[in-house]
């Protein structure tokens, strides 16, 4: 017995990466079962089933092995393959939907972010500064836009609208106009927080969300094949990012493609789903998880 439990210290000691993909293939203790099921989630959020893969980064970051030295970071490096492997797919199923400038804009600007937070993570920040430092982040974007919008309705005298966060149709006055000024610093901002996030917490899609539905105005058809188009890229330049930071090994990707095959059904799962919501019941459930999400990576991070 002693002896069993020499070799799983010298385990999380020495090869923390191998212990972490051994208890991923682990039937007996649940895990793998759990992170097929989170795929799943992941999948049919990503699809378009409002706050399901916002759940499913909450779940990532809630559930990652605190025992293991860089748990986190692996649990969310896995995620890069699969979240490939979706966003590949819903891009493909809502390819006559999505809008392209907003994604001219940001992928530049979250490739900059990126870098920062693979910085960040690396030498600066442990897993409950990057919890909290995301989670604040999130809150103060959320509540920015949320002012923004109350105040404009109230200058405007809008009386036909019953909500304060905008909802739209259409996204055709968005692609004429993107390249305003004040929606390319939109754009600016949203994509370096939104990289440097994605590496510290996988916690893009948040930022993102608020960007897309709230600022920019997209309806969820468009919403969800942009998303889509915007992490297949994201996730494409993250990959060797990981790889050259060492979170992320050729030994992972069995377990990743795995997953993968029940993301894909989340997807193409989602779009009947997706078609039933009601645009502006959709949009206010994505922001309502926007803000759960960044109250308890908040908590997380105070209360680790």
């Amino acid at each position: 017995m002693d002896s069993l439990l020499d070799d799983d210290t010298n385990n999380i000691i020495n090869d923390p990466m191998g212990l972490y993909i051994s208890r991923g293939w682990s039937i007996q203790e649940g895990q793998l079962l759990f992170l097929i099921f989170n795929a799943l989630v992941l999948g049919l959020g990503k699809g378009g089933v409002p706050g399901l893969a916002t759940v499913a980064t909450a779940l990532t970051v809630a559930t990652s092995p605190s025992d293991i030295r860089n748990g986190l970071t692996y649990a969310v490096a896995l995620q890069v393959p699969i979240l490939t492997i979706i966003d590949i797919s819903a891009a493909w199923l809502h390819s006559k939907d999505l809008v392209w400038p907003p994604i001219y804009v940001l992928v530049p600007f979250s490739m900059i972010g990126m870098v920062i937070g693979q910085i960040a993570d690396k030498y600066y920040l442990n897993d409950s500064d990057a919890r909290l430092l995301v989670g604040v982040l999130l809150l103060v974007i959320l509540g920015f836009q949320v002012m923004q919008s109350y105040f404009l309705k109230k200058n405007n005298n809008n009386k036909d609208e019953d909500t304060i966060l905008p909802v739209t149709t259409t996204s055709t006055t968005t692609q004429n106009n993107y390249f305003s000024s004040k929606l390319f610093r939109w754009g600016s901002c949203v994509g370096v927080l939104g990289g440097a996030a994605t590496m510290l917490t996988n916690a893009m899609g948040p930022i993102l969300n608020v960007y897309l539905l709230s600022i920019i105005q997209l309806n969820p058809s468009s919403y969800i094949g942009t998303r889509a188009m915007f992490f297949c890229i994201a996730n494409v330049w993250k990959l060797p990012v990981r790889f050259l930071s060492g979170s992320l090994e050729f030994r992972m990707l069995p377990l990743a493609f795995f997953l993968g095959i029940f993301s894909v059904i989340g997807v193409f799962g989602a779009k009947p789903i997706l078609l039933r919501i009601p645009p502006k019941h959709f949009v206010l459930l994505e922001l309502g998880v926007v803000f759960l999400a960044g109250i308890r990576l908040c908590y997380m991070g105070l209360f680790p």
